[in-house]
């Protein structure tokens, strides 16, 4: 029984879909569960596979296109069914009208041979009655490669003699040098629009030589991409979040110093080194038990404040942004929660993930101290309502009071930025959340390493 392959819904927020790849063919055999094409979302790329067995009969969404989930996108029938309906249902779905050609009848178009040639002789026969063409001014232009019914007679009654075609031939000829010849063919430059400046205007490597240098000053400065796929969705998404959600930023100085020592001393110890990013998510998880007020979200008219701390870690793509989710973060280790993020990273950057790893996210934490960017704010990633940012870590003199007394130190601090969606999250509620993670990052010892 014919069935409609559709595009699947793969996650919570996806809404379209766009098809990369057909990995199978119209007409050939497939089976349940064979991976019949490849889809975009907004987060990764995923095969889709067959929900029955039988022919490919039709493609309905060519590669590039993107469609709404749900609805078809091919058509998997057996041999011989009539699924013509199916297909105008499909094209009605999909706003689309398709094009039938219609063959003309093969007596139509099928021309003998011999008549062919007998049109042509005739053709070139009447041409040549109609302008005059003397013997020597023929030859002439076969000589020099001259189309002669191209050219004007001056003899009696307009006859063209040998001294037209000579004289078209030095007017109509462009003078070029080899390597001028050679650039212009490589580049792509039609000479004719080329002023010579060599002997006679000959044209010159000089006379390409600013095409040339403004062809090379494009290339370096422009480079065009379509805006789709997952750097669109990204973008769309994130455009309805900033100009939906009133967005409201916190900022802090947080000394990191011990735990850069801890984690020295603990990273001796352990095969898989822990990174001041795994700490981060470790100590997050455990202020948001402190402060669930600050995991929630705004769902249609309701709040809901999830039970759940699923933390997502932002990991730049070339494409784009993409968030996998570290779930129950709070319930976790140190050493597990490292793990587990290394093999999220990995698999993300792989393009391996899958709709459960990177949906379902109440938190995130976007940290850019790697690439040397001292602070910045982030968009909240929706349907959440809070985003951590992080920047590098910088060693700076700062002022230490030890035993009633002052004196200054170098310390490595970072800063952090809370952004939030003030209708959820008041100025109160994530100053707090703020101040509980410096405490914990600045005093580490009263956190479980295990």
């Amino acid at each position: 029984m014919a069935e409609y392959v559709i595009m699947p819904k793969l996650g919570f927020n996806m809404e379209k879909g766009t098809v990369v790849k057909w990995l199978v063919r119209e007409g050939d055999l497939v089976k349940e569960q064979d991976e019949i094409l490849e889809i975009e979302t907004d987060k990764t790329v995923m095969p889709v596979e067959a929900q029955t067995s039988g022919i490919l009969r039709k493609i309905l969404v060519a590669e590039g296109e993107e469609v709404p989930v749900t609805l078809p996108i091919a058509i998997i029938a057996g041999k011989d069914e009539d699924i013509s309906k199916m297909i105008d249902e499909a094209y009605q779905k999909l706003g689309k009208t398709e094009v039938v050609e219609k063959e003309e009848s093969k007596v139509d178009r099928k021309v003998s041979p011999v008549i062919e040639e007998s049109q042509e002789i005739e053709a070139k026969k009447e041409k040549e009655e109609f302008k005059k063409i003397s013997p020597g001014a023929r030859r002439k232009a076969k000589e020099l490669g001259v189309e002669v019914e191209s050219v004007e007679g001056s003899g009696p009654g307009g006859v063209v003699i040998e001294k037209d075609v000579i004289s078209y031939y030095q007017n109509h000829q462009v003078k070029v040098s080899p390597v001028a010849q050679k650039i212009a063919e490589k580049v792509g430059v039609d000479l004719g629009t080329i002023k010579g400046t060599g002997i006679g205007g000959k044209k010159m490597k000089r006379d390409l030589q600013e095409i040339l240098t403004k062809g090379e000053e494009v290339n370096k400065t422009e480079k065009r991409i379509s805006y789709t796929g997952m750097r669109k969705i990204i973008g769309d998404r994130l455009s309805q979040s900033k100009f939906t959600a009133p967005h409201i930023y916190f900022t802090t100085s947080v000394d990191i110093s011990r735990i850069i020592a801890l984690l020295k001393r603990f990273n001796q110890d352990v095969e898989e080194r822990i990174s001041i990013n795994d700490f981060l998510v470790f100590v997050a998880a455990r202020v948001l038990v402190e402060q669930p007020n600050i995991n929630c979200s705004l769902l249609g008219e309701e709040i809901v404040y999830h039970k759940d701390i699923n933390i997502g870690v932002a990991v730049a793509l070339e494409e784009g942004l993409i968030v996998p989710v570290m779930k129950n973060a709070d319930k976790k280790s140190l050493s597990v929660l490292s793990k587990e993020i290394k093999k999220l990273i990995r698999l993300a950057r792989e393009r391996k993930l899958m709709p459960e790893d990177y949906n379902g996210g109440t938190f995130t934490i976007s940290n850019l101290g790697m690439y040397g960017v001292d602070n910045f704010t982030a968009i909240i990633n929706p349907p959440e309502a809070a985003i951590l940012t992080v920047g590098t870590a910088k060693r700076v003199p700062v002022v230490i009071e030890e035993k009633g007394a002052e004196k200054i130190e170098v310390r490595s601090l970072i800063e952090a930025t809370l952004s939030v969606d003030h209708r959820l999250i008041d100025g109160a509620k994530a100053a707090n959340f703020l101040k509980r993670l410096k405490h914990y990052l600045e005093f580490p010892e009263s956190l479980v390493l295990c």
